[in-house]
């Protein structure tokens, strides 16, 4: 037993030895351009009040419960959230100067007890302003582990967020809508598409390219599938490449050429979720997909890779606020 108690003590000892040279403290800044005065963002992001129409986390639960104090407005008003994706915790003005930053601290409870500073820029640029959101905080020790992924993590949810944001200001609504249907099953089918890797910031225009293509061959083959697809190969953003197939499922004997290539998706379990708006927000679904699978403590199946499927043409539904696409995470 003396052995035992030696091995973990020296175990742990070499574990706390370690957290101490890591640097625990993370810094992550996301800047974007909106069509409009910055006395008009100012506005929006200093009261409290809007943020549940644009925030990046609420968006993926809308039942959260919210309070605040002082009518969301001011020093001292505090944003309050508690709910079952988004976890618990409150975000406090701290300093307000109008139309040319706020700075705020937030507080985390769940999933796990953290305080950071929370800030906004507000400058001029050409036809509108350029709005910086950042967050400077540390992890608790024995979370210090964790401060490098933090910065993508927050950075993701930080442009998902200025992205409706900008389409709040400039169009006066945000086509965004996420609604999880938790376990589901997709059947097995068989496909022609194209693999990709490309740059993650240009993952949207390589499909406009792909898509394009598979369009080609079909209108050549006179292939009318009813949906499309992304499969998603590599998608992490530690990792500033992405790989990716786009395609249609097919039931000819369809043989493309080399660009192309048929394969068959297995039938899976997963989580699914649907997703109601422009391609552009797409990752408000997959946050939400994410997060309920920690909610649910369910395991995903990486021998499987994540899928999204679109569920209807946006050349025949022209308008975004319509389009809907279905996201599968598979499960064990």
């Amino acid at each position: 037993m003396s052995i035992v108690l030696i091995v973990i003590g020296v175990i742990v000892l070499g574990l706390v030895i370690w957290l101490i040279s890591i640097d625990g403290s993370y810094h992550v800044k996301k800047t974007k351009v909106i069509h409009v005065p910055k006395e008009k963002a100012y506005e929006l992001i200093s009261d409290f009040k809007t943020w549940k129409s644009w925030s990046p986390w609420l968006c993926m639960e809308p039942d959260a419960k919210v309070t605040m104090t002082n009518d969301g407005l001011g020093v001292g008003a505090i944003n309050s959230w508690i709910g079952s994706l988004v976890g618990s915790g409150e975000i406090e003005h701290l300093e307000l100067m109008e139309n040319e930053s706020i700075r705020q601290e937030i507080r985390f409870l769940k999933p796990f007890k953290s305080k950071s500073e929370v800030y906004w820029q507000f400058n001029d640029a050409d036809g509108g302003c350029e709005v910086t959101w950042g967050m400077k905080g540390a992890m608790p020790f024995f979370l210090k582990f964790m401060a490098k992924q933090m910065e993508p993590w927050i950075g993701m949810d930080y442009e998902r967020g200025l992205k409706m944001i900008k389409d709040l200001m400039e169009k006066g609504k945000i086509n965004s809508v996420v609604t999880l249907e938790g376990v589901s099953e997709l059947d097995s089918f068989e496909f022609v598409a194209i693999k990709e890797t490309c740059l993650m910031n240009e993952v949207g225009e390589s499909m406009k390219a792909t898509f394009a293509k598979i369009n080609a061959l079909c209108e050549t083959e006179k292939v009318e599938p009813e949906t499309a697809f992304s499969i998603y190969h590599k998608f992490d953003f530690t990792d500033p490449e992405c790989t990716y197939s786009s395609g249609v499922p097919v039931k000819s004997d369809l043989m493309p050429g080399d660009e192309f290539y048929k394969d068959r998706y297995p039938k899976i379990r997963a989580i699914k979720v649907l997703f109601k708006g422009d391609y552009e927000h797409l990752g408000n679904g997959w946050a939400a997909a994410y997060s309920y699978l920690r909610y649910k403590k369910l395991k995903a199946n990486k021998k499987i890779d994540p899928i999204e499927v679109y569920l209807n043409d946006p050349i025949i539904v022209v308008d975004p606020a319509d389009w809907l696409t279905a996201i599968y995470i598979p499960i064990k």
